[in-house]
């Protein structure tokens, strides 16, 4: 992440939306431990302001040590304002996929949730989904980053995590 051509034209590494849930918080901790400098977008104000403050949002056995050393180095930094999002070379969306009464999931919950922060994509970005999303997810972002009019790379990686287990 650091060190690339296009790292230069940012000021962090990577920005987690929806980084101050189970799934986003213990990995932007994680790339922050590693050196990363990390931006998180919540739409929770009050999650981002605990972050802030370096306390956790949920248990999460081990990371409140690690969480309170990256945030008073200076290499994480939660925000509520979507513009963020334009600061990192990497932005990895953690956003969690909804399901109806007959357990169908809602193929636009993440396109929708990206809606308030895409105007801040930029050329040279690599957007990552690590959510779990129902087949054709993955395209509709894709057709929607396509309409910006910007150079932005979509991948997907599912999320393989089992909250506060070790």
């Amino acid at each position: 992440m650091a060190g690339s051509p296009a790292g230069d034209r940012f000021d962090r590494d990577v920005v987690v939306i929806g980084g101050c849930g189970h799934v986003g918080l213990p990995l932007a901790i994680a790339f922050a431990d590693r050196g990363a400098r990390v931006g998180i977008f919540d739409v929770s104000e009050a999650a981002v302001a605990m972050v802030n403050a370096g306390r956790l949002p949920f248990d999460e056995p081990g990371a409140v040590e690690v969480l309170q050393r990256v945030v008073d180095s200076g290499q994480l930094r939660a925000s509520a304002d979507p513009s963020i999002v334009g600061s990192a070379e990497h932005v990895v969306v953690v956003i969690g996929t909804p399901v109806d009464e007959h357990l169908n999931p809602d193929q636009q919950a993440i396109p929708t949730a990206l809606g308030g922060c895409a105007r801040y994509l930029r050329d040279g970005q690599l957007l990552v989904l690590r959510s779990t999303v129902f087949p054709g997810v993955t395209a509709l972002v894709e057709k929607m980053v396509a309409g910006l009019g910007a150079e932005i790379e979509v991948a997907f990686c599912p999320e393989r995590i089992a909250e506060a287990r070790p």
